[in-house]
């Protein structure tokens, strides 16, 4: 007997979600449902909290990289934020949550740059991914996902985690 398993529909998750964890507002449901691409498994143990954290450091490193976080030469708050990612098992944890974080942010990018903004997964920011689309091209986003790939690559030979994140946000800026 075979069985085809496919991805559940983002509603169905959600309301399933609804009935197992009461104390996400819609908002928060939603996104984990769009997160989990229809995976009810991933979605039941999906850690909302890491995952918010990840990437509020992760939007930090993209606004940084396209000069949109304000001062153009003030690295303060990406350099504080990456000094954040320590060795040792924790933070090899926290910063593979990052790397996926990233990844997914630049794929949401993607998606508003192509027109198909209903397959963005990160919905509750959709204005602040607007804008950074805006200021991104398809070239820019090209060489963030290669630049992550770097990243990832120097992590395997035991680079300083923080000092990677610094040259890869660094290397993205926009030149005026």
């Amino acid at each position: 007997m075979t069985f085809n398993l496919g991805a559940l529909a983002s509603t169905e998750i959600e309301s399933r979600l609804a009935q197992i964890r009461p104390d996400w507002n819609v908002r928060q449901r939603a996104l984990v449902a769009r997160l989990s691409e229809g995976a009810i498994g991933r979605a039941l143990t999906f850690d909302l909290e890491s995952y918010i954290a990840a990437r509020s450091h992760a939007l930090i490193m993209l606004k940084a990289a396209l000069g949109s976080s304000g001062n153009d030469n003030d690295h303060t708050e990406l350099f504080k934020t990456t000094e954040s990612y320590r060795s040792g098992a924790e933070g090899r944890e926290k910063i593979g949550n990052l790397l996926r974080t990233l990844y997914a942010l630049l794929e949401d990018l993607m998606f508003l740059q192509s027109g198909t903004a209903q397959l963005v997964r990160n919905t509750d920011i959709l204005g602040e991914l607007k804008k950074m689309s805006e200021a991104a091209d398809f070239a820019w986003v090209q060489r963030a996902s290669e630049g992550l790939g770097e990243v990832e690559r120097g992590l395997r030979r035991n680079l300083l985690r923080s000092l990677s994140l610094d040259a890869f946000a660094t290397a993205l800026e926009r030149v005026s």
